[in-house]
């Protein structure tokens, strides 16, 4: 069999039957919570600036419109991807950086983990900031990544359905992110952050749509190198974090590998 990640930029195949079984050590969760109580509390306090909303969702509308232009469907507002995208701008503008990573090294992929708990499926971003004593406009930042080929694809990634936008204005200073998603398996509540075991997650995934038809559990940020169990097989995870990863049918006997919530047990 061959395992293929369901990526927006490159995929690898695995050949997954060739490999022995491995006993998988959980992430400690002490730095995964802190960075989720970070986003929260930027989602609260703006990063001491304020949120644009009007033109968070202006930057959709003219997205959208280009879309359009090129022959795709409109991205949909998801109100989780917005708020992995407010709480990143925020960030960067409260701590005085800016990447696609945070400053602890976290990516938008854990991001989207951490705040986005009933999506399973490929993440990219688009970051821009812009310092204009007359103010800044929704087209100015559209422009930008029009403009640069990585931006300019995920406008264009005809795979994806979601977008989310988050604008922070800070003095002159505006921050702009925008988090765009195809989800592929999406489950029937978030996932809570908390379990307390195998049974409270294999029941939270047995509802999905589609449904999951094997699954695989890794530390954070890794790749599975071998095929997930069924759904309902038992479980056995020791405390510490753990991530996502369903598995859905692709054709010539192999498995999309989709990247999903991180847990903490």
């Amino acid at each position: 069999m061959l395992i293929t990640r369901r990526s927006l930029f490159a995929g690898a195949l695995l050949t997954a039957t060739a490999l022995p079984a491995a006993k998988v050590l959980a992430a400690p969760s002490s730095q995964w919570l802190s960075y989720e109580a970070r986003l929260r509390s930027r989602l609260a306090d703006a990063g001491g600036g304020r949120f644009q909303s009007d033109f968070a969702y202006a930057l959709l509308r003219s997205v959208n419109a280009f879309r359009r232009g090129q022959r795709l469907s409109p991205y949909a507002w998801d109100e989780d991807l917005a708020a992995c995208a407010r709480a990143h701008a925020a960030d960067m503008a409260v701590r005085g950086y800016f990447a696609h990573e945070s400053l602890e090294g976290f990516s938008p992929w854990d991001r989207a983990s951490l705040l986005a708990r009933d999506l399973c499926g490929p993440v990219a971003e688009n970051l821009a900031w812009r310092t204009d004593p007359r103010g800044s406009n929704p087209r100015q930042f559209e422009a930008l990544w029009e403009a640069s080929p990585g931006h300019r694809r995920n406008l264009l990634q005809p795979s994806c359905t979601l977008a989310g936008y988050g604008v922070v204005k800070v003095g002159r200073r505006t921050y702009a992110a925008g988090v765009y998603a195809d989800p592929a398996v999406r489950l029937s509540r978030p996932l809570p952050l908390r379990i307390s075991g195998p049974a409270e997650l294999t029941r939270d995934l047995a509802s999905a749509s589609p449904q999951i038809a094997r699954l695989a559990i890794t530390r954070p940020g890794e790749d599975p190198t071998r095929i997930g169990t069924p759904l309902t097989s038992a479980l056995t995870l020791q405390p510490g974090v753990w991530q996502l990863h369903p598995m859905q049918p692709a054709g010539n006997n192999g498995y999309d590998v989709l990247t999903g919530p991180v847990f903490v047990v």
